[in-house]
């Protein structure tokens, strides 16, 4: 069996430096090391193809590009990567995997998200690793497995291309010789545009982004789900797509333009007007999209949707935003959150800007074959990682477009996140039917305003002793074991009672409505909002919203989140003291909690929340150990508490 040329083990392995985006994201796993950002894709094989065969296939394309076969050394502040031998950092498997025919792909995907999910040291381990999954007879899939520091979405169809040529001449008795070595690409300083998208950002008023707001659930059916899902593929109907590629070519904008502005669309339905979007953006160059390694930056795309827009008007606003996303396409966004945080005190975080992707990256159908061997890729396998909350994965094959939402499950139920989807695919197609119709009137037309049911969410007990209501609540008493509130609001007048349950810590369920109300949930401008989207509550056949907001879940129930005075945006989370209140309220050995958020600093400075807790007797007071149970429970995306103070029988004091 003829191998690619091995290079001298012996010889020092040479050391390049980290591109812009590679810095950046070797700095984010430092951060973060539970999150792996990186994927997977596969080909299934079939015919009288042999393990060795499929191995020198892929050793020849690593040999061909340096990145592959690469591994981190960080140096203290200098990092650079190490570029080995091929023979020295390959990383093949074989794995036993039995499928029956037709269920190869199914197989292969559920056994990387089991089996290759979790950290990856890319000091010790280079940034591809192939397992060969022997299903039977003829029948066996490679899985390829990759850290995106050296490979992005492109370099799949760069790989599959010269690994098929390199399987095609090992089987005709010719040497694999590698493509390439390509040589590193050249990465010109981006000082220039730095200082424009600072300017850019510094206009926009970062620490002021409203906080996005998304379907809620009840967070109990998330549980033990995997943290990252995707949902099933959707696909646009012929007839949508047909009268989207009119619609843009009408505005001078490519399909990705419309596509995005479908997106801008569903999101404003849920009541969001200005929001941040991550756009994964290709920076290869002609001499270098032949090259496989991380050519790729995501940039933060600002979408305002102007009121009483029309989608053909949207289709436009997208269009502009996304030339500011070509003007800073090579700038890595950590860079500019760190100069605004260095040079001008704007001290933001990643929260604004990690909670929605949308990637459309360029599908290559023309790939090759190999004579006696039928190949299937499976270049839409679901990501078993998180770059972002949510992540819609977009395609275009032909005429056809079709995709996927990939969700955290700490932000939506897989219920909510099939529903974001269906909705998606609906919208695109009411609104390039009748593209000059405002938004709003399109969304009225299949809006309800729901009713809130009568029902109580069931008995329940708990360790909180005592809740002391705020000014806007009255009648504080306890039945069946739970915390009953008779609301007033100062516009709708009376709402009825409700009540705060311990195994609950989300909020208040308003269980017993005034008789004659039916509550909806609007924007602050009275328009109606789907099940499951936080809003104003207000009632039907009053246009006036009311202080309190909440949301209405699919039975009908009304969940409150507290006042709109206790409501404020932090580079867009929307921080709501009332949800803190209840989920702190819910530890064991707490009988009540005074928090006060505080507000962020005038040079966009995160606030620093203040906790009081007052102890149960019987409760723990060793500080650390509330430090510890306050950080599991405290919301994600706010700014942690900065000073903690136990009252109790035996108080600690303050904790700094």
């Amino acid at each position: 069996m003829n191998s690619p040329a091995a290079e001298p083990s012996s010889a020092e392995p040479s050391l390049v430096p980290l591109s812009p985006a590679q810095e950046a994201m070797w700095l984010e796993q430092l951060l973060h090391p539970e999150s792996v950002n990186g994927g997977f894709f596969a080909v299934l094989l079939r015919g009288p193809v042999t393990a060795e065969e499929v191995r020198t296939a892929c050793a020849a394309v690593c040999a061909g590009h340096p990145q592959l076969r690469s591994l981190v050394v960080a140096d203290g502040p200098a990092v650079r990567m190490a570029v080995h031998p091929v023979e020295a950092v390959l990383r093949f498997a074989r794995v036993p995997l039995a499928a029956g025919p037709g269920q190869e792909r199914a197989a292969a995907r559920r056994w990387y998200r089991a089996e290759r999910t979790g950290p990856w040291d890319l000091t010790g381990a280079a940034p591809i690793a192939f397992w060969l999954l022997e299903h039977g007879p003829g029948r066996c899939t490679l899985v390829v497995g990759v850290h995106h520091i050296a490979f992005d979405g492109r370099s799949k169809f760069v790989f599959a291309r010269q690994f098929l040529a390199a399987l095609r001449r090992l089987r005709e008795g010719a040497a694999p010789a590698p493509d390439g070595p390509h040589p590193l690409p050249v990465h010109p300083p981006v000082d220039a545009e730095l200082a424009q998208v600072l300017e850019y950002w510094l206009n926009a008023d970062l620490p002021g982004l409203p906080g996005l707001s998304l379907p809620r659930d009840d967070l109990r059916t998330a549980q033990g789900a995997a943290p990252v899902h995707p949902t099933a593929r959707f696909d646009l109907p012929a007839e949508t797509g047909a009268r989207l590629r009119a619609l843009t070519r009408e505005s001078g904008a490519s399909l990705f333009t419309g596509l995005l502005a479908g997106v801008a669309a569903r999101l404003h339905e849920y009541g969001n007007e200005r929001f941040v979007l991550g756009i994964p953006v290709d920076t290869s160059l002609p001499g270098t999209r032949e090259h496989i390694g991380l050519q790729v930056n995501v940039v933060p795309c600002l979408v305002e949707v102007p009121p009483a827009v029309t989608f053909r008007q949207l289709i436009t606003v997208c269009r502009d935003a996304l030339e500011v996303v070509r003007r800073f396409r090579r700038v890595p966004f950590s860079w500019v959150l760190r100069e605004l945080r260095q040079r001008y005190g704007v001290d933001v975080t990643q929260g604004a800007f990690d909670r929605i992707g949308v990637s459309y990256p360029a599908v290559t159908t023309d790939l090759g074959d190999v004579p006696g061997v039928e190949t299937e890729w499976d270049f839409f396998a679901p990501n078993s990682t998180r770059s972002f909350e949510l992540i819609l994965q977009l395609r275009r094959e032909g005429e056809a477009v079709y995709g996927r939402l990939d969700f955290s499950t700490a932000v939506l139920s897989p219920a909510a996140a099939d529903s974001l989807v269906a909705g998606y695919t609906r919208l695109l197609t009411e609104a390039t039917a009748r593209p000059d119709l405002p938004l709003t009137a399109l969304m009225e037309s299949h809006l309800t305003a729901p009713a809130a049911g009568d029902q109580a969410c069931g008995a329940v007990g708990g360790p909180v002793e005592d809740f002391r209501p705020t000014r806007e609540m009255a009648a504080l008493s306890r039945t069946d074991g739970a915390l009953r509130l008779e609301l007033r609001d100062p516009v709708l007048g009376p709402l009825g009672s409700c009540a705060w349950h311990a195994d609950d810590p989300l909020g208040l369920w308003l269980t017993h409505p005034a008789p004659g109300l039916r509550f909806r949930v609007t924007t602050t401008e009275g328009r109606a909002l789907p099940r499951g989207v936080p809003g104003v509550l207000g009632h039907s056949g009053d246009p006036r919203p009311g202080r309190f907001r909440a949301w209405i879940d699919d039975r009908d129930r009304v969940r409150l989140l507290g006042t709109v005075e206790r409501t404020y945006d932090w580079v867009g989370r929307r921080v709501e003291s009332f949800e803190a209140v209840s989920a702190l309220a819910a530890l064991p050995g707490v009988r009540h909690v005074a928090l006060d958020l505080g507000r962020p600093t005038p040079s966009g400075g995160p606030p620093r929340p203040r906790v009081d807790l007052t102890l149960a007797p019987g409760a723990p007071t060793d500080p650390r150990a509330w430090r510890r149970l306050l950080r599991r429970s405290w919301p994600a995306g706010w700014p942690a508490p900065t000073e903690i103070v136990l009252h109790g029988p035996d108080p600690a004091g303050d904790m700094a």
